[in-house]
Order: structure tokens, then sequence, then C-alpha cells
């Protein structure tokens, strides 16, 4: 992630990516991409996951753990999944590949590794 080129035109192209994000979601994205700040990562991460979620499953979020379950815990089908590593690329400026993806089964996996990512 290269924080160094994040233009304004990056920053619109963001927004609109992310415009069904909460708007503290697209703030935290922005921030991230313009500071490479990593602990802006779990943040932004949940942000993208809770857009995504089924409301019901929403307040799960909230109090959910590291240790919360993607699929078991949150519902997460594989489609979903594809959607969210999708913005989640697009909020962090990073490509993610699908055999890292599937490593990634719990909150704490998926914020860890976007942490790692963007500090190394």
């Amino acid at each position: 992630m290269n924080s160094e080129n994040f233009t304004q035109e990056d920053e619109k192209v963001l927004r609109e990516s992310l415009k069904r994000c909460s708007p503290e979601t697209i703030e935290k994205a922005i921030e991230l991409r313009k500071t490479g700040n990593p602990e802006l990562a779990g943040p932004v991460v949940i942000g993208v996951i809770e857009r995504f979620l089924e409301p019901d499953k929403k307040d799960l979020l909230k109090a959910a753990s590291d240790s919360t379950k993607l699929v078991e815990d949150l519902g997460l089908d594989s489609l979903t999944m594809v959607e969210i590593v999708l913005s989640v690329e697009d909020a962090t400026g990073m490509s993610i590949d699908n055999d890292e993806i599937q490593k990634l089964q719990t909150l704490g996996d998926i914020k860890a590794f976007i942490a790692s990512k963007i500090g190394g």
C-alpha cells in the first residue's frame, strides 16, 4: 500500500466504492489510505463486514471478539466473502490472494492479516 500516491481522484473512487458502508467506515478508509496507519485496518474491515451482514447479525458484530467466526457466527457465505474481500481491497489499496482468503476464519484472523499487509 502506497499512501503517498493517494490522490483526490482516488478518494472520490474510494468514496463511491464504499458508498453503502457507514460514513465512519468511509472516513477511516480514507485516513488509512492517506496515512497507512495499521491501527485503522480493524475498524475499516469491521465496517465493510457490517455492510454485508443481515440486519439481525449487526448487533452480534458490534459485540464480537477476535474469535468470532465469519461463517458460523456471522452467517457469511463464500459469495459474500468474495464481495467483502473486494471491498476491503478497495478500502485498503491492497491485493488479497484466494489462498490467503481461505485462511481467514475469524475477525481476528482478518484484522491481523490486514495489519500485517499494511505494516509489511
